[in-house]
């Protein structure tokens, strides 16, 4: 019925016959009544459930009707309801962590239902990365090769600690922890080639060479980016062997709070709180976690000062006690303008038991501060200008249980002794840093990358240098060009140029290729390395007991910086039900620094040094390795996937003209050929309940050392069982129970000597999470 004719008709008995100006009224009224009627009536209700693959309803789907502004959102039970017009149309369904799907519907009759099963999609396919060349990027479209672990992985392996959780989902990376902190190990190299970065900030203050990742709370971790190899031009020298960016969670909610629980064997205690809420132009993101371990022992055989002794007292893990506290607030000043600010305090105390054979006298003590400020200024086309200035300090202290007698004397002459509950200052490390940033989008093809880092270094140790403190600064500027031709095709090109205290001017290039072909992308890189010496590697003059003998480490002022040659080429193959990859990589690196034994010099042998470590250039080294990774969706709600790294990492030896191996190519320390991680999970749900079990697998070959014999090859697998309860949008109760070292592998080596894993044997363990959350959303 047209318009014309429903202004037309004139039903009897329904005008009043009065004036005109009533008429016309009533008219008007009975003409909206009409049209009214005339649309309720052309409107046709599409419905229907949205489920996944085991019928489970997926809540908050996305239904929208494309090249209209109709949508609506599916409730918790899965159900959806719209109103339409009759005649053909497509409906689009999207939810996080499902493939999109469209469908074509004929809106006729009295009404249309319509049911969507969405099938999982890999996290892979969406998440978005950062770290490789400090803009976003798709995973499968970042230009750098870049693994990342999730944040629902991290929880879901439901770890003791962060080493454990990373070295069981990702076969690259290797730890070998102990009372200084992690021995980390990316493609065979150690820490000092490893930037480490929590949010893009620097992770300030290693002991021994050591980073502390347990200051790290990976239940506030929303994901891990590791890109390896000197790949970035963003990122200086010592970033060699590659970046790990753990990225934090960030409150989303109106107000939000989550607490985690987990207890374990050997009086094991995890603690996590978040706390989180957004006020007007305020967001603040307050975190605690704590940890406590009793600590265990392995084995009562040691190896002390060339003999093997028997009940020794020192433990495998010792009992220890540490808290993290930080605070996140950002404050959005205008559309164009957020200022961001950041703080932690860490604190950690190491007990030690004293006994036969080494008696030690003291605990240790280690204290982290970090403050961080910093702003980002939005312009047109996503443009932005960013500041960032941190300041950190890190302090690693002796508590002292009993009386010692050092072998320091003050500035009259009067030996330095030591009493019990006496705390004295080992090392500080202090940090500040500023880092300025542009990115400028030059049309649809070009994206500009450059800024200025300043990084100035002091380290205090009163009997650990020479001068007891010494300091060192570095001042870069870089550029990077992320070239897009075509869709499929991105070059990313760049050049870092820094200028050391000591060492003068470097320029490091670096570029990288990405194609794509259909669900396909292939990976190459080239990347030039540069790393100075650190402040430890050229004044350090100390004497310690390490592996139950009394050592002397020494400095080198003539060392000279490293150089890297990295390539590395490979491929990935993406779809909604496989990801695979496989990157092989070669790097070549001169002047590498190392700690090696040299000849101990008759003054140490006076005071009983059995074994002396110089830090020392060695001719060169060369690491070529394959990593392979792939994770594949099942039906009936399984998933499985994988990683697997070979790696041949050598050094020529160079410290001793004597030795049988002089110039000849050894392998790098702590280093093995083969790792390989597994996993597989299978879930279902029900209304308010949901179920998940999860089995893990890590195999390490045998693990090479130049000196207190190899560690051995082991595997470890476990078991975890995870029950999500309650309503997962304001109230998810998460409730984990599993079985770690399934088949109770322990490695008895006697102290003294290299071991493969430090883990005690079967154990079991629970957590429980729970979570308040309020959203406008």
């Amino acid at each position: 019925m047209s318009v014309k004719n429903i202004a037309l008709a004139e039903p009897k008995g329904c005008l009043p016959e009065s004036g005109t100006g009533m008429r016309n009224f009533f008219i008007l009224l009975l003409f909206a009544g009409c049209v009214a009627n005339v649309s309720a009536q052309g409107k046709i209700r599409l419905s229907g459930v949205i489920f996944e693959k085991s019928r489970s309803p997926v809540g908050q789907a996305l239904v929208s009707i494309e090249k209209t502004a109709q949508k609506t959102y599916s409730d918790a039970n899965g159900y959806y309801s719209l109103e339409l017009a009759g005649g053909n149309y497509t409906v689009v369904v999207s939810a996080l962590g499902y493939e999109t799907q469209k469908r074509d519907i004929d809106l006729s009759g009295e009404g249309v239902n319509a049911d969507f099963r969405l099938e999982p999609v890999s996290f892979s396919l969406n998440e978005i990365v950062v770290t490789g060349t400090g803009t976003p990027h798709y995973f499968k479209d970042a230009p750098v090769q870049t693994e990342v672990i999730s944040g629902a992985a991290l929880n879901e392996y439901a770890g003791r600690d962060i080493e454990e959780v990373i070295g069981g989902l990702s076969a690259g990376l290797t730890f070998n922890p102990n009372d200084m902190g992690s021995n980390v190990q990316l493609n065979g190299l150690k820490n000092d080639y490893i930037l480490i970065l929590i949010d893009g900030k620097r992770i300030n203050g290693d002991v021994g060479g050591q980073n502390d990742l347990s200051r790290i709370n990976f239940h506030n971790i929303e994901r891990i980016e590791i890109v390896k190899g000197a790949s970035s031009s963003l990122y200086g020298s010592d970033a060699i062997g590659g970046v790990i960016n753990f990225i934090s969670k960030r409150n989303t909610d109106k107000w939000s709070a989550a607490n985690t629980t987990r207890i374990g064997a050997y009086g094991d205690l995890n603690q996590s709180n978040r706390i989180g809420f957004i006020r007007g132009k305020w967001n603040s993101t307050t975190s605690f976690s704590g940890r406590r371990t009793d600590g265990w022992k392995n084995t009562d055989l040691e190896y002390h000062r060339g003999k093997l002794v028997e009940n020794s007292v020192t433990r495998t893990v010792n009992r220890s006690t540490n808290y993290t506290v930080s605070e996140n607030l950002t404050y959005q000043l205008s559309k164009s303008f957020k200022w961001t600010a950041d703080a932690s305090f860490y604190e950690k105390h190491t007990y030690r038991p004293t006994g036969i054979p080494q008696w030690r006298f003291y605990d240790f003590y280690y204290r982290d501060q970090h403050y961080a400020t910093g702003g980002r200024y939005e312009m047109k086309n996503k443009n932005y200008l960013s500041l960032d200035v941190d300041y950190d300090k890190n302090d690693y202290f002796y508590d002292y249980t009993s009386r010692d007698y050092t072998d320091y004397f003050d500035e009259n002459g009067k030996r330095i002794v030591y009493y019990p509950g006496d705390r004295a200052l080992q090392t500080s490390q202090r940090r500040r840093m500023g880092n300025m940033k542009g990115v400028f989008h030059l049309g649809e093809q070009h994206t500009l990358s450059s800024g200025v880092e300043y990084l100035h270094e002091k380290l205090v140790a009163p009997y650990r240098l020479k001068n007891n403190e010494a300091s060192a600064y570095t001042l870069s500027v870089y550029i990077q060009e992320e070239w897009n031709p075509t869709e499929k095709i991105n070059i990313t090109g760049g050049m870092r140029l820094a200028e050391h205290k000591a060492f003068g001017k470097s320029l490091t290039p670096k570029i990288s290729g990405l194609y794509k072909i259909n669900d396909f992308s292939l990976r190459a890189t080239y990347a030039n390395g540069f790393k100075t010496p650190t402040v430890k590697e050229l004044y350090y003059h100390y004497h310690a007991t390490i592996m139950s003998k009394l050592k002397a480490y020494y400095g080198n002022e003539r060392l000279k910086p490293q150089q890297s040659d990295y390539y590395a080429i490979g491929a990935e193959y993406n779809t909604p039900r496989i990801q695979a990859s496989l990157t092989a990589y070669h790097n070549r690196i001169g002047n590498i620094i190392s700690l090696q034994h040299t000849e101990t010099s008759y003054e140490d042998r006076q005071l009983l040094v059995e074994e002396t470590m110089r830090y020392v250039n060695l001719s060169k080294g060369r690491i070529y390795g394959l990593d392979v990774s792939f994770h594949v969706n099942l039906p009936h709600q399984i998933e499985a996937g994988g990683t697997y790294s070979y790696l041949n990492a050598k050094e020529q030896r160079t410290d001793d003209e004597e030795a049988e191996d002089y110039m000849k190519y050894v392998h790098i320390n702590g280093t093995a050929h083969h790792n390989v991680t597994f996993q597989s999970s299978w879930r279902h749900a029900w209304k308010k309940y949901t179920m998940g079990i999860s089995i893990y697998g890590r195999y390490q070959s045998e693990r090479y050392y130049t000196s207190d014999g190899n560690a051995k090859p082991y595997q470890l697998w476990r078991i975890n069982s995870v029950h999500s309860f309650f309503d997962k949008k304001r109230f998810p109760v998460d409730v984990h129970v599993g079985i770690d070292n399934l088949f109770n592998y322990v490695d008895r080596t006697p102290f003294g000597h290299n071991r493969g894993t430090i883990s005690p044997g079967r154990t079991l363990y629970a957590s429980v999470t729970i979570k308040f959350q309020h959203s406008d959303k």
